[in-house]
């Protein structure tokens, strides 16, 4: 008895001190009955929300602690979670404390059964989530701030891409009129060293300009049917003069086989190869440079292609060859002061390789040249009304006797410039200096061709297209217009032929390319050029907004339904929805890149609730979609990192939305 008395004695401070630590531990704890009952509670927990334990204990539920979005969230979410599959983890809600203070928490919950499999209770842990939201907040306000930061650093660039890029046009343009006049030997020495500054100068603006895009990450894949043949004989036409200039050959080598027309983007593709083709022609003193395209494989319409630019050129040391795709970095200081450059070439090309999900290899031996390899899946397009063949390096002038055409450019150094290509050419033109003017002149008829430029005053060119777009003359509202801008290139492009414009052409353009552009909307072949199959139709003309603003596949209505009106509980359901999303995302990545359809289906229904909620039927297709290419047997890696990409968006998409419901309610 005395041994058993000592064991009792020996137990009790145990006992007391794991009591302690429940009572006491930095997270609060509660259990509670199927029912909800609340039946034990520790005294964190009630520090944290101010109620008696007798208050707690005497009936209370606990989702009667919640606010009313909380309590919402309890039956559409965590009720039916925690009854199916016996756990909660990390939720986010807010209780009600006992002075009517809110109290966010992050909840753990876990469902405990008997013998027979029958709940007996749910046990929930609880942890203060004051600090965190406020550091959530002054995030939230940093993260603002750095996009309006960002923003206001676009609209520089923008404003210094126009207003840098004009002048230079008009400089370079000048150096090629200047050129058609007789001069003397001097006079031409002179010519050649402006002609290679101001070229020099435009590819610094261009390259800057360009990394800040891709930096910003404002680039997206188009998807537009082109050829591939005229593609390279464009690049290899105006690469042409400064191979001419430096006595290298330059050869294009195209695989028979490759298809005449291919769905891709043949900005962003032409823009890799201009880069490659001109960083090859920069570093060869003798020999060439050759571009060349292979057919791979082909399955059904998918083509795989294979580039590579070639030359033989000062080569690259093995130890730099991984450092040369780096930003503002050249192989060696002895080359960069020798040849000049940003360094950023190279960079922007491997970027634009990978986000066509490719990666562009090197090889290159000291002295004997180097090569730039690259592989493209493109899809090929039955029947495509793209040229078969390479367009003529030569095109009569003749070829646009007779045309009359509107230009609308504010810069009289700008249409100086065109009034003496257009006196070349034999083409009549007037000049109106604003949309308004433009669309007042288009009125009075007998225009075939407009060359608009997109930044003006009064009325600039896409609501001047807009205008014309919708005259009711059938002729003005099919008339070709031409975009002519001095802003970058790759996403410019994207944007204004997505607006309705027939073509688009940059500033300092080249004549050859103006030339060919012109001809090719007024349906003017040259006649020594090859005879080219008509060209696709061009698109039906839309309105900017309409084609540039597109509506979100999501609605908000229900979760201002359910909030009943309260901004604090459209805040709370909006940050809860959120967080499912944000919990979600990394869970649905995974599982399709690993082609865990069960982990894919389980993360799916963990947000079903949500989706119903935010009404995400953009979200829901692009899962559906994920979800059928699981079906099969190894999906292809290329479609996954598509269906990753088009879940990524939708989520962020949704996301921002969210968020910004949440901080008009803190505002």
């Amino acid at each position: 008895m005395q041994g058993s008395a000592d064991t009792e004695q020996g137990k009790e401070p145990s006992e007391d001190s794991a009591e302690e630590l429940y009572e006491n531990a930095p997270c609060g704890y509660l259990s509670t009955s199927p029912e909800g009952r609340i039946i034990k509670v520790n005294q964190t927990f009630l520090t944290w929300t101010g109620y008696s334990r007798e208050a707690l204990l005497g009936g209370k539920r606990f989702w009667e602690l919640l606010t009313v979005a909380g309590r919402i969230f309890h039956e559409t979410h965590y009720a039916p979670l925690l009854q199916m599959q016996g756990f909660v983890h990390e939720l986010s809600l807010d209780l009600v404390c006992a002075d009517g203070r809110p109290l966010p928490a992050l909840i753990n919950s876990v469902q405990k059964r008997d013998t027979l499999g029958r709940p007996r209770s749910v046990r929930t842990t609880l942890f203060n989530m004051t600090d965190r939201k406020r550091y959530e907040r002054e995030l939230l306000m940093a993260r603002r701030k750095a996009e309006q930061l960002a923003q206001a650093k676009a609209a520089l660039l923008a404003t210094l891409s126009h207003e840098v890029r004009n002048p230079l046009n008009a400089i370079t343009a000048a150096t090629r009129l200047l050129g058609m006049t007789p001069l003397s030997d001097k006079q031409s020495k002179y010519l050649r060293i402006l002609g290679s500054a101001s070229g020099n100068l435009l590819a610094l603006v261009n390259d800057i300009l360009d990394w800040s895009k891709i930096e910003a990450g404002k680039l997206s894949l188009e998807q537009r049917e082109f050829s591939l043949r005229e593609l390279l004989g464009d690049i290899l036409n105006g690469q042409a003069a400064r191979a001419e200039e430096k006595r290298l050959q330059l050869q294009m080598e195209t695989d028979e086989r490759v298809p005449a027309s291919l769905l891709g983007d043949p900005v962003k593709l032409g823009q890799i190869l201009t880069n490659l083709v001109s960083n090859a022609l920069k570093f060869t003193e003798k020999g060439g440079v050759k571009v060349s395209v292979a057919l791979r494989s082909r399955d059904g319409d998918a083509c795989d292609l294979a580039f590579q630019v070639s030359d033989t050129g000062i080569g690259i040391p093995p130890d730099r060859l991984a450092a040369i795709f780096e930003e503002y970095t050249q192989a060696n200081y002895d080359i960069g002061m020798k040849y000049g450059g940003t360094g950023l070439g190279l960079s922007i090309s491997r970027k634009l390789v990978a986000l066509h999900g490719s990666k562009m290899v090197v090889e290159s031996e000291v002295g004997r040249g180097t090569r730039f390899s690259f592989d493209l899946r493109l899809k090929a397009v039955a029947g495509g009304a793209a040229a078969t063949t390479a367009p003529s390096s030569e095109s009569s002038p003749q070829a646009l006797r007779g045309l009359k055409v509107l230009v609308v450019e504010d810069n009289e150094v700008n249409t100086y410039v065109l009034a003496r290509w257009f006196e070349h050419w034999g083409v009549s033109f007037d000049a109106a200096r604003n949309g308004h003017e433009a669309v007042e002149r288009l009125r009075q008829g007998g225009y075939e061709l407009v060359l608009m430029d997109l930044h003006m005053p009064v009325l600039d060119g896409y609501d001047a297209l807009k205008v014309i777009r919708q005259l009711p003359d059938e002729r003005l509202r099919q008339i070709p217009i031409i975009a002519i801008s001095a802003s970058t290139r790759a996403w410019q492009e994207s944007k204004v032929l997505a607006s309705g414009f027939t073509d688009f052409i940059g500033k300092p353009f080249d004549e050859g390319v103006l030339f060919r552009k012109m001809a090719r909307c007024t349906s003017r072949e040259a006649p020594e050029a090859h005879v080219h199959p008509p060209e696709a139709a061009p698109r039906a003309p839309v309105s900017a907004a309409d084609s540039l603003v597109l509506a979100p596949d999501f609605s908000f209505t229900k979760l201002k339904q359910w909030a009943a009106g309260d901004s604090q509980a459209s805040a709370a359901l909006a940050r809860s929805s959120v967080q499912a999303l944000e919990q979600a995302r990394p869970a649905l990545t995974a599982a399709l890149k690993q082609g865990a359809r069960d982990e894919y289906e389980r993360a799916c229904e963990a947000i079903t609730g949500t989706l119903h909620l935010l009404e995400a039927h953009g979200l829901a297709a692009a899962l559906r979609r994920a979800r059928a290419l699981l079906a099969g047997n190894a999906p292809d890696s290329t479609r996954v990192q598509a269906a990753v990409f088009a879940i990524d968006w939708e989520v962020e998409n949704l996301v921002g939305a969210l968020v910004a419901i949440a901080s008009e309610a803190d505002a």
